[in-house]
């Protein structure tokens, strides 16, 4: 056996063991997008994790915001609790049904990002401290994977533009 004949061999023998896996950018640079079930089910967890820490800092932001005391607090936290509840709904049918590819789990998927969207709105149009703003972004990251996965539309934004910017910053 020559030794193309060796390096062809060895070559074949690495793509059946382990394969190319290409693995595609997210929005956030320091993240990968997700490509297996093994690496949804992380996003998953981490939706399902991140939105409960977040809900209760939202709240409290919108208790001291100038939104208190307003029916669009109301709302804000009433959509911040659907996004919450929704994602361990989401945990819990991905979980169970141990496939990414489930139909009730792109459903569950897709009712997370419309509360999820609701809720960007909100941080999209309105100031809150840096550290719920980036907690925020984090999670959106995460959203946005998700929606990747499943096709469904990322959710818009970055940090919101500062007090007084020209339109269109």
């Amino acid at each position: 056996m020559g030794k193309s004949s060796l390096y062809a061999c060895v070559a074949a023998g690495l793509l059946l063991l382990g394969g190319t896996p290409a693995r595609v950018r997210a929005q956030d640079a320091n993240r990968d997008v997700v490509v297996t079930p093994s690496d949804v089910g992380g996003v998953v967890d981490r939706v399902q994790k991140l939105t409960g820490q977040f809900k209760g800092e939202f709240d409290r932001a919108v208790s001291h915001s100038m939104m208190d005391g307003t029916r669009l607090e109301a709302n804000a936290k009433h959509r911040a609790d659907d996004l919450h509840d929704a994602a361990n709904h989401l945990g819990d049918v991905f979980h169970d049904k141990r496939d990414k590819n489930n139909p009730a789990v792109r459903n569950q998927a897709d009712r997370v990002l419309s509360f999820a969207s609701d809720v960007n709105r909100v941080m999209m149009h309105h100031r809150f401290t840096d550290k719920l703003q980036q907690d925020w972004d984090l999670l959106r990251s995460d959203l946005n994977a998700l929606a990747q996965v499943y096709g469904l539309s990322p959710l818009e934004g970055g940090t919101p533009p500062p007090p007084n910017a020209p339109p269109g910053q």
